[in-house]
């Protein structure tokens, strides 16, 4: 199958499962949720990309306690519809303004509730942070990247504080998640799709409680050596 057909194919489902889900966002959002797993498993068939989750915290998760799965290394717009089947909970999404606007994949999170940030206008973007460690408070779970954008050549781009800070702020756990083999199925800049496997792995969460704001520098220099140690230090060749 070509890779315009897989596209057509993928798109084609969009519609009949995302409009529901758009509608259910604001409603009910578990079932808008497993709407978007729905659509997010076909694609991964559709593009024959598998995924390997492995979960160093071995399905320990509290019920009701809030954890910011946190990505480490952001390389792929594939990770549109292979994130959703690592997560071990549901979980907003804490997302720049150009990821909102795509169809589907960027408004249906946006109906749940989750938080759309303007990184160049400040002062929305400490809205955005207030009203995310408030959700974290009563017990949401949020999904963000820190370092905000894809890299072009799979190196680490720079680490913001702002997902130490929410994290601190709500005494949130953060659950990082590294991603091998993304940008081998669909590079950056490209639209065609390769076949393949992504392995996505959840390290031990880290207790953000009793933490305070002087220490987001030492936890982001904290979460970038936990990258580094799992070869993404660099980019490949």
């Amino acid at each position: 199958m070509s890779s315009l057909l897989r596209w057509t194919v993928a798109c084609a489902a969009m519609p009949p499962l995302l409009l529901p889900a758009l509608a259910l966002g604001p409603l009910r959002p578990s079932s808008s949720d497993a709407l978007m797993r729905t659509w997010c498993l076909w694609a991964r068939r559709v593009f024959g990309v598998d995924v390997e989750v492995v979960d160093h915290n071995e399905g320990g998760y509290d019920d009701g306690a809030p954890y910011v799965f946190l990505q480490l290394n952001q390389t792929s717009l594939s990770e549109a519809f292979v994130t959703t089947a690592a997560l071990p909970r549901w979980a907003l999404i804490f997302m720049n303004i150009e990821f909102a606007a795509l169809p589907f994949i960027g408004w249906v999170p946006v109906s749940q509730g989750s938080v759309v940030v303007v990184r160049q206008w400040s002062a929305q973007a400490r809205r955005a942070v207030d009203r995310a460690a408030d959700a974290l408070r009563r017990g949401a779970c949020f999904y963000m990247s820190i370092e905000g954008r894809r890299s072009p050549d799979g190196a680490l781009g720079p680490y913001k504080k702002g997902a130490a800070v929410l994290a601190i702020r709500s005494g949130a756990r953060i659950v990082p998640m590294v991603f091998h083999g993304a940008r081998d199925v669909l590079p950056f800049g490209e639209w065609r799709v390769r076949p393949g496997r992504v392995r996505v792995e959840l390290l031990p969460a880290i207790e953000t409680e009793g933490m305070s704001y002087e220490d987001r520098d030492a936890l982001v220099e904290r979460l970038r050596s936990l990258a580094q140690a799992q070869g993404l230090g660099r980019p490949p060749g």
